[in-house]
């Protein structure tokens, strides 16, 4: 009797640990696919994400840096921001599992919010991108009739402020510029910085968001022909070079113009492009920097 109790109690211990070593081994085969299939979604997510969140439009800072530099916008951020392009897709990534695709408005505005909030995750300010410019430009259009056209020649993350720096300022010159004024003017048009943000309505009494994010009067910024035609009217020679204070001397004109067509800085880009030339006045390597550049390129954009 003793031998079979024993016996009865070994067979059930071995039973027991048989099937304990069965559920472990199917726990673990499990939880290997569970890991695996998670590690594949989260690959394919990341893969996604990263051709869809918008670009920052501005250099990564020095994560190493103590001062403030000149950001896009024209204002100061920290040296460190923004955070790299990969850096945001991953916070993107982290936080939404889900980015719209669509090439409709609403899609593109919330790409745009989304990668802003990914930047303030990442405790650098929207200022240290062009995001927010950009994206005021589609929030415009959101009173717009006409938006599904405007939209339907753009790429997945193109805005009408990417639109407007990219036209350049090819158009030609309207008005007041005559004889030789108007002969310089054809070489003027080539030579005078794009604005970065669409023309305002002339007839326009309220205001609206420029690409910087702050108020601009709605009428503003002018047309580019009819800033080409200023400079030019005011300009006898534009500096026509790729090197450094040509480059500056071509922006610095083109601002005094939207002055004087009683325009802000703020409603173009060209302050903070201009800031980033500036800045390279002290930087040894910069006609290096300078070589990659089209015409009137900054590291800006």
């Amino acid at each position: 009797m003793y031998r079979r109790g024993v016996s009865s109690r070994t067979r059930k211990l071995v039973i027991g640990g048989a099937a304990a070593a069965l559920l472990g081994s199917a726990l673990a085969v499990g939880t290997g696919m569970s890991q695996a299939a998670e590690q594949s979604n989260a690959a394919a997510s990341s893969g996604n994400i990263n051709a869809l969140v918008p670009a920052l439009g501005f250099g990564p800072g020095n994560p190493n840096a103590t001062a403030d530099r000149v950001g896009p916008t024209g204002v100061k951020v920290p040296g460190r921001c923004p955070p790299t392009q990969a850096q945001v897709n991953a916070q993107v990534a982290l936080k939404n599992a889900n980015l719209p695709s669509g090439t409709d408005l609403e899609s593109r505005i919330q790409r745009f919010e989304k990668t802003l909030s990914a930047i303030q995750d990442l405790k650098c300010p929207a200022s240290s991108t062009t995001l927010l410019g950009r994206l005021n430009s589609l929030t415009a259009l959101r009173g717009n009739a006409n938006r599904d056209n405007i939209l339907r020649g753009f790429g997945l993350n193109e805005t009408p402020a990417d639109n407007a720096a990219a036209t350049g300022s090819g158009d030609a010159a309207a008005g007041g510029a005559t004889g030789n004024a108007g002969a310089s003017s054809d070489n003027t048009n080539a030579l005078v910085p794009a604005l970065g943000f669409g023309p305002g309505n002339p007839n326009a009494t309220a205001d609206r968001v420029g690409p910087t994010g702050v108020k601009v009067p709605g009428r503003c910024p002018p047309t580019q022909a009819q800033v080409n035609a200023q400079v030019a009217l005011k300009n006898a020679n534009l500096p026509s070079g790729t090197d450094l204070e040509s480059r500056i001397q071509r922006f610095e004109k083109t601002l005094s113009a939207i002055q004087d067509l009683k325009c802000p800085a703020s409603s173009t880009t060209l302050l903070g492009r201009l800031n980033s030339l500036t800045a390279l006045r002290g930087n040894a390597n910069r006609d290096n920097i300078l070589r990659g550049l089209g015409l009137n390129e900054t590291p800006a954009g």
